[in-house]
């Protein structure tokens, strides 16, 4: 169930081809789950700034359920935002990473909870 969501101010046409699917790849390496539960949104040309410029930026959020804390978090930063300045030139202090934990209540799937499907 892990969803990665990038907001960046990169137009379209600087997103390479490719990258979708190597984000999933990378998303399920770092939080140490099968890539068939990963789910990728990429949100190009957002009207964005940082810092006070519009130079290239992004936000981003990992949603999982577990595989999340202190430890995890920062090894996880520290591969997304390697992976984001090597395939996107964003420098990582221009990336926000929010992390966060569901409760599989909270995560409906194929007509359910995940909570019920894990029974």
């Amino acid at each position: 169930m892990p969803t990665f969501l990038l907001f960046t101010n990169l137009p379209a046409s600087a997103i390479p081809k490719g990258f979708l699917l190597e984000t999933s790849k990378m998303i399920s390496k770092t939080i140490r789950k099968p890539e068939e539960v990963v789910q990728v949104r990429i949100h190009p040309g957002q009207m964005m700034s940082h810092g006070g410029t519009t130079d290239p930026c992004a936000n981003s959020e990992l949603q999982s359920i577990g595989h999340m804390g202190n430890e995890e978090n920062i090894q996880m930063s520290k591969d997304i935002s390697e992976f984001l300045q090597q395939k996107l030139g964003i420098d990582p202090k221009r990336n926000y990473i929010k992390f966060t934990d569901m409760k599989a209540f909270e995560v409906g799937c194929e007509g359910t909870t995940v909570e019920i499907l894990w029974k």
